[in-house]
């Protein structure tokens, strides 16, 4: 058996120690991440169902006759390219109905991309490789903020699904950067990120040490240190670092939950937007409560509201 066989087996063991742990402490840790699935789930359902071309299309059809636009002119203008013909005022709403169009389409996008990180979160920290779990909310995190921001400024969203090669990845990353921060700032997502980017997105000393080992050794007058990393983020004498690092991940779905209802007006299900939702959040706030009775060191307080954001 090879060293990565051994760790895929590993895997599958750890999946049960760790559910084992978190039922010991409370069987709705587990039932918690369900439910973020089943909402993520809900939300996509109720997108697609909301977010229609139909009068976009005939807009932008009833405008190119306006136009006296051939079909090879309109996609000269839904390219950005204006003919001499067309005036400007119906060559802006054209491109205001595009950007409409690449808005629905780039949201749709990132909402299945933070589903997914939020998937391979659930999964890592199950298989007790904490620090990835930590480091993908900021991927989810940074995905909700460019839904946000698709929303409002839908140029931006035309421009993000036509990047072509790394100067233009990084041109748009160095556009957007300050709206991301702001937008973890407005929802108190910034401590979210700063933990996501030390548990794993950059080479920190303190994403590092959980599974870091330091043994020292001598001889006569030679001294010797022995460093070691697990694969897994986990101390079994300290079960309690687990299920707090659990706590984090479903404490940064529920903060995410506020902005991705603004991002997706969209999104009409009532059930899931004045019950499931409310309800998940209170689950959490009440295993917050139970954590902190038990280890009051390790939260000063649970940081969510359930009260709707102001937009």
């Amino acid at each position: 058996m090879t060293e990565i066989d051994k760790l895929i087996e590993a895997d599958e063991i750890n999946s049960k120690e760790s559910l084992k742990l978190f039922n010991q402490f409370d069987p709705s840790i587990a039932a918690a991440f369900d439910d973020v699935s089943n909402l993520f789930s809900a939300f996509s359902r109720s997108f697609s169902h909301g977010a229609t071309d139909d009068d976009t299309q005939q807009s932008i059809s009833k405008l190119a006759k306006e136009g006296a636009l051939t079909e090879s002119e309109l996609k000269e203008v839904l390219n950005g390219r204006k003919p001499p013909k067309l005036a400007d005022d119906l060559f802006e709403e054209i491109i205001s109905k595009r950007n409409d169009y690449y808005s629905r389409r780039s949201r749709a996008i990132l909402l299945l991309h933070t589903y997914r990180s939020y998937m391979w979160a659930a999964t890592d920290i199950r298989r007790l490789r904490v620090g990835n779990a930590l480091g993908l909310m900021r991927s989810e995190i940074e995905s909700v903020a460019l839904m946000s921001l698709f929303q409002s400024k839908n140029e931006l969203a035309y421009r993000w699904f036509n990047i072509k090669g790394d100067q233009q990845g990084w041109d748009f990353f160095n556009k957007t950067k300050k709206d991301v921060s702001k937008f973890s700032k407005r929802f108190e997502l910034t401590v979210e990120w700063n933990l996501a980017s030390s548990a794993a997105q950059h080479s920190r000393f303190i994403g590092i040490v959980d599974a870091l080992s330091i043994s020292s050794s001598s001889q006569i007058d030679r001294y010797t240190d022995n460093y070691s990393v697990a694969f897994q983020d986990f101390d079994p004498e300290k079960s309690e670092q687990l299920i707090v690092r659990a706590l984090y991940v479903l404490r940064t779905q529920a903060k995410l939950f506020v902005p991705l209802q603004l991002a997706l007006p969209e999104v009409r299900d009532l059930l899931l937007i004045e019950t499931r939702i409310p309800m998940f959040i209170k689950k959490l706030g009440l295993l917050y409560e139970k954590f902190q009775r038990e280890y009051p060191e390790f939260l000063e307080s649970i940081g969510i509201e359930s009260k709707t954001t102001d937009a």
